[in-house]
């Protein structure tokens, strides 16, 4: 393929992830072709060549295209640009582990309610050793306009209530701190096969020893929820260290 095609390519793409992102609708070749300054033939084009590839897909009740799994894991690995966490957020945590109590479960219980306050989503904590999970937020997923199906929402909600799911998850990723993304079906679970669950490990004197993050809709705004992440992962590893835990 032609580098200025695959460059189209990829700037439709991102496109129609941050629209839909932004809207929840499923995104119409008009409105990329104003965006672009191009045909919408030209648009009509390169969405059917994304399509067949497998990056996005188009609901049966419209004409307009959604990412698919493929899509936003792409989005996310070679095209998204990652913000910092801005001043008042980062003050705002910085303000909040300032008055946490001196003790594991009062600073793993803060976390999950703050990172779903910034985010919007359901926030989760993580202490392995005894598989406590902590999760805030619930409401949020109520809000999203993709759970408004009620068989998605009892999915989401039932993997929430009986948690077995995120922990199964959770532990490939227990022995690392870095960043992960699970997307939809690579959540390898029917009931979180909407979501997306963004986590970071963090550490207790130098060890790994648990994850904090998000579960939220695949339409998630991944530009806000990993910065956050990160930052939280390292605001929580500096309070910990200073705990006799």
């Amino acid at each position: 393929m032609h580098k200025e095609a695959k460059t189209r390519e990829a700037d439709v793409l991102a496109l129609i992830v941050k629209r839909y992102v932004e809207t929840a609708e499923p995104v119409g070749s008009r409105f990329i072709a104003k965006q672009l300054d191009l045909s919408s033939a030209t648009i009509r084009n390169v969405m059917s060549d994304l399509e067949e590839s497998g990056y996005i897909t188009h609901p049966h009740t419209s004409a307009g295209r959604i990412p698919t799994d493929k899509g936003y894991r792409y989005y996310i690995e070679s095209l998204m640009q990652v913000k910092n966490v801005n001043d008042s957020v980062a003050k705002s945590i910085q303000g909040e582990y300032t008055h946490a109590r001196r003790s594991l479960e009062d600073v793993l219980e803060r976390t999950s309610h703050l990172i779903s306050n910034l985010t919007n989503y359901v926030g989760l904590t993580l202490f392995s050793e005894y598989h406590k999970l902590y999760l805030d937020g619930t409401s949020h997923i109520v809000e999203q306009p993709e759970f408004k199906d009620f068989r998605k929402l009892y999915c989401i909600l039932r993997s929430l209530e009986e948690k077995r799911d995120i922990l199964d998850l959770l532990a490939d990723d227990v022995d690392t701190d870095r960043l992960t993304i699970h997307i939809g079906k690579e959540n390898q679970s029917n009931y979180l096969s909407e979501c997306s669950i963004v986590t970071r490990g963090y550490k207790v004197k130098g060890k790994v020893s648990g994850r904090l993050g998000v579960i939220g809709p695949k339409r998630m705004v991944y530009e806000k929820v990993i910065p956050t992440v990160e930052y939280l992962a390292d605001a929580v590893t500096e309070l910990l260290e200073e705990l006799d835990v």
